[in-house]
């Protein structure tokens, strides 16, 4: 072979070499790039569900860990902790800040192996839907007493945020007077916190994990005054009859019964006071009414207001008496009156006596709801009286099925308080003012 040809393969050689080194290296760094690339991936899927996750925990829970005070901030796990998320084979870590209570700034970081991404999005702090926590009998914030009769019973889970002394008074006795588990406040002593023979409980006694917050749901607008109207003892109202139209007063007395019909489609009644005594209103038709009640709402006798009818056909809202002072008015129900709906006082106490009844939810504003005598609570329908900011007393033979949310619970007489989740009517569409969180931006 001749110098020439020794130095053509040579040559041929050494650029086999060369680009074999250099596919190699071309190879590795591809291979880097594909790792990199999905471990970016990764890391970015993480914080991406994580917001996610964190965003339906804030809407859809009134306590929600991640909210938090005005102008405060908070982390989870931790400031600099990662929550491990083994379906995804990574960790997070989350970062919130209430600027105002009108924006929350929220941080979320994913880690992939040795890989992190950053993502930060702003929700809107504004109107959310009222959907509260009733997964118990009873909540109360300040006071449960059970010892004004030896009959008193709750059947389910209690809880109550106070951790001050005797905040739960019980009986001397050793008769059953919660028929499940307590929960007082976070870090509250028992010895503290309860008075009486721990024997009235059957269940375990424990400390929630967090304070539960109950707000009330925004009163809503009342319709704008339309069409004055007067009713004048019809025994059936058409929609073209009371749509649009305000009745100043509007009152049944005696055999006086009216029939409303609906139609098609849900309707509003608007009256100044509603006054319906020893009469009866029967609702036909496939949709809803809604009865708004300014100022005085009297109902008497063995009046019943959706006669025959289910809880969804009817609804109630009552603003209150302006000549009466500021939370100082009380709605009494007594006789055999019976409302087949749902009410809701922005202000006014309830009172419910003899076998008076409302067959749907209860809520208020106000200071007390009162049930009293043998009110006919006990049905096969299971309702929520939702009166965070008042005392709830049942006296005597009352049965209440459903669940209470209270300041304070009193219970008195032979009472009894039994949880039921299947509650015979749904939850009044209403807002609370804060808890929307809407996306207002993410990057």
């Amino acid at each position: 072979m001749g110098k020439y040809a020794i130095i053509i393969v040579s040559v041929i050689i050494f650029s086999v070499i060369t680009y074999s080194h250099g596919l190699r290296n071309a190879l590795f760094l591809s291979n880097t790039r594909v790792v990199q690339s999905y471990s970016q991936n990764q890391a970015h899927n993480i914080a991406q569900s994580a917001a996610m996750m964190a965003i339906n925990n804030l809407r859809n829970d009134s306590n929600s860990n991640f909210l938090p005070a005005t102008d405060n901030i908070i982390h989870f796990p931790s400031a600099t902790g990662f929550e491990l998320w083994e379906e995804l084979s990574g960790s997070y870590n989350l970062r919130f800040t209430n600027q105002g209570d009108s924006l929350l700034i929220m941080n979320s970081t994913g880690r992939f192996e040795e890989t992190i991404y950053r993502t930060t999005l702003g929700l809107l702090v504004g109107p959310s839907k009222w959907n509260p926590n009733l997964d118990q009998a009873l909540h109360a914030e300040h006071i449960i007493n059970l010892t004004g009769g030896s009959g008193d019973l709750i059947i389910g889970q209690v809880s109550i945020n106070s951790i001050s002394e005797n905040s739960v008074r019980l009986g001397s006795q050793s008769k059953i007077k919660i028929a499940g588990d307590l929960l007082i406040g976070p870090g509250g002593d028992k010895n503290d916190v309860i008075v009486g023979n721990m024997n009235n409980i059957s269940g375990n006694v424990g400390n929630l994990s967090k304070r539960f917050t109950y707000d009330m749901p925004i009163f809503p607008d009342f319709p704008t005054m339309a069409m004055p109207a007067i009713y004048q003892g019809e025994t059936q109202l058409e929609p073209h009859q009371y749509s649009n139209h305000y009745f100043t007063e509007f009152n049944l007395q005696g055999s006086n019964n009216l029939v409303i019909n609906t139609g098609d489609q849900d309707r509003i009644l608007h009256v100044g006071k509603l006054n319906v005594q020893s009469s009866d209103i029967t609702i036909i038709g496939d949709g809803k009414l809604t009865i708004y009640v300014e100022y005085g709402l009297d109902v008497k006798g063995n009046a019943k207001i959706n006669k025959g009818g289910v809880i969804d056909q009817l609804m109630i809202y009552y603003k209150g008496n302006p000549e009466v002072d500021l939370y100082d008015e009380t709605l009494s129900f007594g006789g055999s009156t019976q409302i087949i709906g749902s009410l809701y006082a922005d202000k006014a106490s309830i009172n419910l006596n003899g076998t008076a009844s409302v067959e749907g939810h209860v809520l208020t504003g106000g200071n007390n709801v009162t049930v009293r005598g043998n009110p006919n609570l006990e049905s096969e329908f299971s309702r929520v009286i939702f009166a965070p900011n008042g005392r709830v007393e049942a006296q005597g033979n009352v049965h209440i099925k459903g669940a209470v949310i209270a300041d304070t619970y009193y219970g008195s007489g032979n009472s009894t308080l039994e949880y039921d989740p299947n509650f015979g009517g749904e939850l009044p569409d209403l807002e609370l003012p804060t808890g929307g969180f809407d996306i207002a931006f993410w990057n």
